[in-house]
């Protein structure tokens, strides 16, 4: 996960994604000059193969079929123009708040809190994502009967919240380690079974609103793609060595995204919620045997596990900021390791009752994801509109092309997208109304006063 947040009187907090904090803290510690086109790359690679590699190319197939391909090259394309207005953004408006801070520079204070609140109503819906793909994979590497999921999911978020308890953290060397064999193994099954592979049966007709629906599903792997650029100014040559970067950074995660869709359409491994949820390691049993799907099994719960514990640690610090800034201070308590319990209990807690609720409710995987989704673009919306008004020349046309591209995929994200419409309009009429409030207040003091 990739978080990058500041804070306002209200936390504004900029993105985040399934990747450690850790690689970019790193990146950024290195001086000026110091990282070269691999490395660049590298870090952009790992922000893009999340967890998302291991669902989203049978949930793309399952919305497009055969034409989840054309999506793929669609939606790499269209998030060009995306890193071009953060990096530019970035060089211009430097500053840790990210998009809030871009929001607040081009429309106001009131704005960057609405952001910033939007951000922070994340936490109880981006986990459950992570730790629902956790318990899937432990189910395969255990041998668990999937209709006992949810009980696998409530006993992770145990081990999490354990972990926090105890500042348990995980290095980002083990992380790397994990993502790099996770890949290697993927990509080495996706090759190993072409040759046998049978022929794609799914000849669905294309239409517009099929090719969307799968370019949404697809924007999860791209969320936590401007983490490259907070670091374009440590490249050695940066108008030269960063666009480089990018390129082939994208370019590599096209070709294993578009690789490993190739095999599950081939395969047949999507349509199904389990089938969804489970499809690489189907495709290992199919290519390899059940030891390949083991291992991959256990390569994405570790994944699962590492990713969802800083997802966390991420949001704790979150809330344990907000305590130190507001009056609300009992947030920021602190056990003698420095773990701040309360803001973990609530984060766990928030966990737990989404997890609790999709059992009772039986909510699917999807709808999880689609609003997670929503949430996202709509972030990313405010991004582009935010580089529209203050970057000039190319940078400005690429912040209008995002700003079309995302208003499209808030279009194409369905009822999601107008529930966190709803939403930010409500913390903006809530924003609105305290600040009146507190205007009132003000010029009711200087009354007494004067």
């Amino acid at each position: 996960m990739v978080l990058t947040y500041g804070v306002t009187q209200i936390l504004c907090i900029d993105t985040l994604h399934f990747q450690s904090p850790h690689n970019l803290e790193q990146w950024m510690a290195q001086p000026s000059g110091k990282i070269n086109v691999w490395q660049g790359a590298s870090l952009l690679l790992s922000t893009l193969l999340g967890s998302g590699l291991l669902i989203i190319p049978a949930l793309a197939a399952s919305a497009a079929g055969n034409y989840s391909l054309l999506a793929w090259a669609l939606i790499i394309a269209a998030m060009m123009p995306i890193v071009v207005t953060f990096s530019a953004l970035g060089k211009r408006f430097p500053h840790q708040a990210g998009t809030a801070y871009y929001v607040q520079q081009a429309f106001g204070q009131r704005a960057a809190k609405a952001i910033g609140v939007l951000y922070v109503s994340i936490a109880p819906i981006g986990p459950p994502v992570v730790f629902i793909t956790g318990a899937g994979y432990a189910c395969q590497l255990f041998d668990i009967n999937l209709s006992a999921s949810s009980y696998i999911e409530i006993t992770l978020l145990v081990l999490v919240f354990i972990a926090n308890c105890l500042r348990f953290t995980t290095s980002a060397f083990i992380q790397c380690s994990i993502s790099v064999v996770l890949i290697s193994v993927v990509v080495a099954i996706c090759l190993w079974s072409l040759p046998n592979a049978p022929a794609i049966t799914d000849n669905r007709a294309p239409s517009l609103s099929m090719i969307g629906a799968a370019m949404v599903i697809m924007f999860w792997c791209f969320v936590g793609i401007e983490a490259i650029c907070h670091v374009a100014n440590h490249f050695a040559q940066p108008s030269r060595d960063f666009p480089r970067a990018v390129v082939l950074g994208v370019a590599i995660a096209a070709a294993i995204y578009m690789l490993l869709s190739y095999c599950v359409l081939r395969y047949q491994v999507y349509g199904s919620a389990q089938q969804n949820l489970l499809s690489v390691t189907l495709l290992a049993q199919h290519s390899i045997g059940p030891l390949g799907q083991k291992l991959v099994a256990l390569m994405g719960l570790l994944g699962c596990l590492c990713a969802v514990n800083l997802y966390v640690i991420s949001f704790t610090n979150m809330l344990a900021s907000f305590g130190e800034n507001t009056s609300q201070t009992w947030l920021n308590t602190r056990l003698a390791n420095g773990s701040a319990i309360y803001a973990l209990i609530l984060v766990v807690l928030s966990i737990a009752m989404t997890l609790l609720a999709r059992a009772y409710f039986q909510w699917s995987f999807d709808d999880f994801l689609q609003f997670a989704n929503a949430q996202f673009v709509l972030i990313y919306c405010a991004a582009a509109a935010a580089g529209s008004m203050l970057l000039k020349g190319r940078s400005r046309m690429a912040a209008l092309f995002s700003l079309l591209f995302c208003t499209a995929m808030l279009y194409f994200v369905g009822a999601s997208g107008w529930y966190c419409l709803l939403f930010l309009g409500l913390v903006w009429g809530g924003l609105f109304l305290c600040h009146k409030k507190e205007r009132a207040r003000s010029f009711k003091a200087d009354s007494r006063f004067s």
